[in-house]
Order: C-alpha cells, then sequence, then structure tokens
C-alpha cells in the first residue's frame, strides 16, 4: 500500500460519503458539530485474526453478506458496532482482499480497490504486528 497506513486508505475512501452524512446530520448534534466517521475503526484483536490467515472467522458482525470478513473493528471495541469487511481470497501464493464494505453505512469503498499481497510477506508482517501487539498488552 505504498508507506500508506491501510488504517489510512480506508479513512480517505470513506471521506466523501462521510462528510455528507456529516452535513445531512449536523441539524440533529447542534450547536456541537456531528460525528465524522470516516476511518473510525481500530483494528481487531489478536484473538479475532486467524481468519485473515484463510482460516474460519471467531465471529462475524451483523450486516455483512456472505463471504465477509472482518478486517476493522469498532474503537468501542464491539464488532457489530461498527466493522469494515472484505472478501478473502487466499491461494498458495497470494491473499487477495475485495469488496470492502461497512456494515452499518452504504458508503462506496470503491476507492480501496482490490488488494492483492504475496502470501508469504503477508503471513510475515501479519505475525509480526500479531506478535508487537501481544508483547505491548503483555
Amino acid at each position: 500500500m505504498d508507506g500508506i497506513p491501510f488504517l489510512e486508505l480506508v479513512r480517505r475512501a470513506e471521506l466523501p460519503d462521510a462528510l455528507a452524512e456529516q452535513e445531512e446530520r449536523a441539524a440533529e448534534f447542534a450547536p456541537d458539530p456531528s460525528p465524522l466517521l470516516a476511518g473510525a475503526y481500530t483494528y481487531p484483536t489478536p484473538l479475532s485474526v486467524g481468519h485473515l490467515l484463510g482460516g474460519e472467522p471467531d465471529s462475524v458482525p451483523h450486516g455483512t453478506g456472505p463471504g465477509d470478513m472482518l478486517l476493522l473493528s469498532c474503537t468501542c471495541g464491539i464488532d457489530d458496532c461498527w466493522a469494515l469487511t472484505a472478501h478473502i481470497n487466499v491461494t498458495d501464493t497470494t491473499v487477495t482482499w475485495s469488496g470492502f464494505r461497512n456494515n452499518s453505512r452504504d458508503w462506496n469503498h470503491d476507492a480501496l480497490g482490490v488488494l492483492t499481497f504475496s502470501r508469504s510477506q503477508y503471513e510475515r508482517s501479519l505475525r509480526a504486528a500479531l506478535g508487537a501487539l501481544s508483547a505491548a498488552r503483555d
């Protein structure tokens, strides 16, 4: 992703729809500004990412379609609240993410396109990230 964190790519893709929603809901939150929800996610806990390596998901957030897998969770920690999902296809040599969607909003994620990773590099990166998260929690 050319050095741009995935969460930032998601924020950029969601920004047009989030800004439109913010404007539509401004009166609801007046006099405070309505929240800007673009990219308002966190990475899932280490216990729920086995599906990123081709395994079965621990859970699937409500509002998802067939084959949707959790990529990002709500900042509150509840996946059903707000989640970004995608289809994950794992082959011997590649891992592909496609069909991005938010389980709570009908926002356009086409700007994310289809992301294809080298499987060996993907697995190394994911395991390193999980190790770092585990170490930070200990």
